[in-house]
């Protein structure tokens, strides 16, 4: 046991002198190691400040050098070289963006979220959850598709008819007018400045077809249940439902103008077995077309509104008597009202012209003979106005036909025409002798 014992402790001896023995190199390695780490950054150091105290003057030599020696190489150079010198250049930046690429396609494949950024991806739109891309709601596309929707399924609840519209007004006048209506009354939704998105005159029934942008305002301009336009009251009522508010079906609306084209045609066959001729049934359609036969006639559409707006007295006067010289070829005109720009208003429109005739038949004469006809290579439009319309809208307009300051500038030039004209010479040598300044004197002197 003592021997076991012994032997035991003596290795446990050995292998503790073998461990300190390693521990020892080690230490002497990892000694060295920090020795040799410190004296290579102290040769760094003594680089550096070495570098820094090289003055910049020689560093400013040493690049005009190079850059002459570049200079004198490229003087020196004949085509063929710098040909080749330009290619390897390109070859080198071909090259770099080759690599380039190459780590953009492996960061690519590596991180999904920078090839989301450089296919162009929103981050908005989607978002990675750590396989794939997967859509986000956005809240402003939802609101536009569902705005979209409720626009479609409320076309119907937002369409009104005005029905009883003068004659004269164009789908431009209604357009202003009603928009200015609708806004000068607070009819519109809050910030909403155009309320009506779509506006369709049918000048044979009269009725004009309004969309506008909203059912709350669609409601409210039915609350009012008329508009006044030239001192007629117009009836408002919603699309498909007639003047008593009995909903019409379409089935019912086919069928009425099924029933009116059979009418129309039987009307056509007794007139034709009577004997009338087709010149006749012409003649009664071109007046359809003008509206209620009348004494006064509008004609229109020969003058655009910037042509109207550039136009000078001379210019305005030439045409008015060109277009009586033809009008009143057919029936003795009693007035007409040549509309300016500065009497422009609703129904009448800068260039538009009122003829009165004597008797409805000059009028009606003059429109089935004009049918057709242009002037200033623009297709003539001439319909009939009701005389009471004309008295309280339009003859308004005509009495601004020659305002005050026209007035004033004619007395003046006629004043001046009337004067004695003396001559420059003469009128010098009176201001010499005082002869003027006595004059005005004894003007000044009677006058106080």
């Amino acid at each position: 046991m003592d021997r076991n014992s012994s032997s035991s402790s003596e290795n446990r001896k050995i292998k503790k002198r073998k461990r300190s023995r390693s521990q020892k190199k080690e230490k002497k390695k990892y000694k060295s190691k920090k020795s040799k780490e410190r004296k290579s950054k102290e040769k760094k150091k003594q680089q550096k400040k070495q570098g820094e105290k090289i003055p910049q003057k020689q560093l400013i030599k040493e690049k005009d050098v190079k850059i002459e020696v570049q200079q004198k190489v490229l003087e020196n150079e004949t085509k063929e070289q710098r040909n080749t010198r330009l290619k390897q250049e390109r070859r080198k930046r071909s090259r770099s963006n080759s690599a380039v690429k190459h780590y953009q396609k492996q960061i690519l494949a590596n991180n999904p979220v920078t090839k989301s950024n450089m296919l162009g991806y929103d981050k908005q739109d989607r978002f990675w959850d750590g396989f794939t891309w997967v859509p986000k709601t956005n809240l402003h596309d939802k609101v536009r598709d569902d705005k979209d929707k409720v626009m479609s399924l409320t076309s119907r609840m937002r369409r009104i008819q005005l029905c009883n519209i003068p004659t004269g007004l164009t789908n431009r006048d209604l357009y202003a007018e009603l928009s200015r209506f609708i806004n000068r009354n607070y009819l519109n939704d809050v910030g909403n400045a155009k309320p009506i998105l779509y506006c369709h005159l049918n000048e044979k029934d009269r009725t004009c077809t309004i969309e506008l942008s909203s059912v709350e305002e669609a409601n409210r301009m039915l609350k009012l249940e008329e508009i006044k336009l030239l001192d007629e009251s117009c009836k408002i009522f919603r699309l498909g439902d007639n003047l008593y508010g009995q909903s019409v079906n379409q089935s019912q609306l086919v069928q009425q103008a099924h029933n009116m084209a059979q009418a129309q045609a039987a009307a056509y066959l007794a007139l034709k077995s009577l004997g009338f001729a087709r010149g006749q049934r012409e003649e009664d359609e071109i007046l359809a077309q003008a509206g209620i036969p009348s004494r006064i006639i509008k004609v229109g559409n020969f003058l655009n509104v910037a042509m109207a707006i550039n136009l000078n007295k001379n210019e305005w006067n030439e045409m008015r008597e060109d277009l009586l010289e033809g009008f009143s070829q057919y029936g003795q005109i009693e007035d007409d009202f040549f509309v300016k720009p500065f009497q422009a208003s609703l129904g009448a429109e800068a260039g538009s012209l009122f003829l009165v005739y004597s008797t409805f038949e000059d009028a009606q004469r003059t429109v089935i003979s004009m049918y057709g006809r242009t002037y200033n290579q623009r297709s003539l439009k001439i319909i009939f106005i009701n005389e009471q319309t004309y008295i309280r809208s339009y003859i308004p307009l005509k009495l601004r036909q020659q305002p005050e300051t026209e007035e004033l500038l004619k007395r003046e030039q006629d004043k001046y025409d009337d004067e004695e004209f003396e001559e420059e010479e003469e009128y010098l040598e009176k201001m010499d002798n005082g002869c003027v300044i006595e004059k005005n004197n004894n003007n000044q002197q009677q006058q106080q």
